[in-house]
């Protein structure tokens, strides 16, 4: 029979278990609000991403510290997989060539259901579906595994696996809270690195064509220049002007656009530079490479099925300067314009040399 001092010790037990998972609740919470604001602020500030991944992991490793951190990434296919930072541990998962190639069926499978966003596992020593790390776990007296995952805009799946020893096994829930707290950072440094994409595009291209903007397009035809000083190249610039006088439709535009893409190189430099004018560099060879561009140009814009086009139909006026004639982009920009604007309100081009507008390039000499 019981004596009452061993039933009042049983009774006291799971009271005893509870106060410390509340303590160490307290205690972890305490943390995540000490650490959480240093990290949006350096979310804020534009602090490297990978500084941001390196803070974030630092954070869960001293939340559960005396659990073991093991971070890891693939593609959107789940075939290619890396360590992003390799430890003394993590080390014996890396093939002789240092890559990472025996991956457990459990985290391949969790990875890819991305509808689950945290799984928790016991016996994992024992369990098939995580026998190519057995040897691992056995060196480390790893028990049990939680895991999480995000993913970012690129489709790249981010895994962090928490794996514990039995000596110091921590509640679910506390594991959890980590987690959570964890993986909310994780995809905060994704929506920044999404944010940060979205701004430089919409800084570098004009968001209703694609094209790039004036200042783009002169700080990378600038490069070209300088390339084709060096290499003693030539380059041509075209200014295209759009001879609709009517307000500019955004979708009959985007046909204009992508018929100029269509004709050249993918890379080619084309640019808008207002309402009215198109700005285009190439390299070319020869001054008839550039004729060759535009009469591609005009022949595709008179094409039967943009005759409902009113800006195609409008007509555009194509003018073309050269270097070396011409040594800076300032000056090819400008005489490229004056010579489209010798044809008028009529389609057609012109070429600028020396100061003089030519119909082809067989007259300049």
């Amino acid at each position: 029979m019981m004596s009452n001092d061993a039933s009042k010790r049983e009774l006291k037990e799971p009271a005893l278990v509870k106060n410390r998972t509340v303590s160490l609740e307290h205690d972890m919470l305490k943390k995540i609000h000490s650490a959480t604001p240093h990290i949006l602020q350096a979310l804020s500030q534009g602090t490297l991403l990978r500084s941001l991944f390196n803070r974030a992991e630092a954070n869960l490793k001293a939340l559960l510290s005396h659990s073991y951190c093991l971070f890891i990434t693939c593609d959107k296919h789940c075939a290619n997989w890396y360590l992003p930072q390799q430890d003394s541990t993590n080390r014996v998962l890396l093939n002789r060539h240092g890559r990472l190639t025996s991956i457990p069926q459990a985290v391949i499978t969790f990875a890819a259901s991305l509808s689950c966003p945290m799984r928790y596992f016991e016996g994992i020593r024992q369990a098939s579906d995580w026998n190519v790390w057995s040897s691992f776990f056995a060196d480390n007296a790893f028990e049990e595994v939680a895991m999480t995952s995000a993913v970012d805009h690129h489709g790249t799946v981010y895994l962090a696996l928490v794996f514990q020893k039995q000596a110091h096994r921590l509640e679910e829930s506390l594991i959890e809270l980590a987690l959570c707290h964890h993986t909310a950072l994780i995809r905060a440094i994704f929506e920044r690195e999404k944010a940060d994409f979205l701004l430089l595009e919409e800084n570098y291209r004009d968001p209703s064509t694609g094209l790039l903007r004036r200042h783009s397009f002169d700080n990378s035809f600038n490069i070209v220049l300088k390339d084709s000083r060096r290499q003693f190249q030539r380059a041509a610039v075209f200014s295209i002007r759009l001879l609709s006088s009517s307000k500019v439709d955004e979708g009959e535009l985007k046909t204009l656009v992508d018929v100029i893409r269509d004709t050249v190189r993918d890379n080619d430099l084309v640019a808008r530079y207002d309402e009215h004018e198109l700005v285009m560099g190439i390299r070319i060879q020869h001054h008839s490479d550039a004729e060759v561009v535009a009469e591609k140009i005009l022949t595709s814009l008179n094409l039967a099925k943009f005759q409902k086009n009113t800006l195609i139909n409008g007509g555009v006026a194509i003018g073309i300067a050269f270097y070396p004639e011409h040594s800076s982009l300032r000056s090819l920009h400008q005489a490229a314009l004056l010579a489209a604007g010798v044809l008028g309100r009529h389609s057609g081009y012109r070429l600028e040399f020396h100061g003089e507008y030519y119909e082809t390039s067989a007259a300049f000499y």
